[in-house]
């Protein structure tokens, strides 16, 4: 592996398996080297430190898990559509996640405390990026009439993305999607309610 971007691009993408299953504090700089099977000097000419590595490799998942939401959401041609295209996505995602142990945001937003400022920021950002998608789909649905006026966009997004992100994280840990398919049907039921 001469190629410093493949093993820049080795490194993030066996890491992240490692802190998305292990979690941040237990995955150790051993437990990367052993997974990618480079000396620690390798990692370091690479990355800062262990944290650096795992900002990255959060960076890399949160994006993957972004593009194929980004597909979906392109694929729908209605503003009512699209809301429900994520939802389904997310419904799919808990038995076929795309980065192995799951949800990268949900992981890192629940260990990404004080101890990691910098990962906890990257989570908080993904979260409000994740948030405003919704929210442009929204107003557009309203301006192209397909969304009713009345609508608290703000609200909506909000508790459409925390529903979500709670029937994930119920599904899971129950390790089956039977809440996650609830959560799917009732935010299809709530988009019909606002759609025109």
């Amino acid at each position: 592996m001469g190629n410093p971007i493949e093993t820049r691009d080795t490194i993030i993408k066996k890491a992240i398996a490692l802190f998305n299953t292990k979690g941040y504090r237990a995955t150790s700089l051993s437990d990367i080297t052993k997974a990618t099977g480079l000396t620690k000097g390798a990692i370091y000419g690479n990355f800062e430190n262990k944290d650096a590595v795992a900002v990255a490799a959060y960076e890399y998942a949160a994006q993957k898990v972004i593009d194929q939401l980004t597909i979906r959401i392109k694929a729908a041609p209605t503003a009512p559509l699209k809301l429900k295209a994520i939802a389904h996505y997310y419904t799919e995602y808990v038995t076929n996640p795309p980065i192995q142990g799951g949800c990268p945001v949900i992981n890192t937003s629940i260990e990404a405390d004080d101890n990691y400022p910098l990962l906890r920021l990257k989570v908080v950002q993904t979260m409000a990026m994740i948030k405003e998608s919704f929210k442009k789909i929204i107003h557009r649905g309203i301006s192209e009439g397909q969304i009713k006026k009345d609508i608290d966009v703000e609200a909506f997004a909000n508790v459409f993305y925390a529903t979500i992100k709670g029937g994930i994280m119920i599904s899971l840990t129950e390790g089956n999607a039977t809440t996650a398919r609830f959560v799917s049907k009732e935010i299809d039921r709530r988009v019909d309610e606002i759609s025109l």
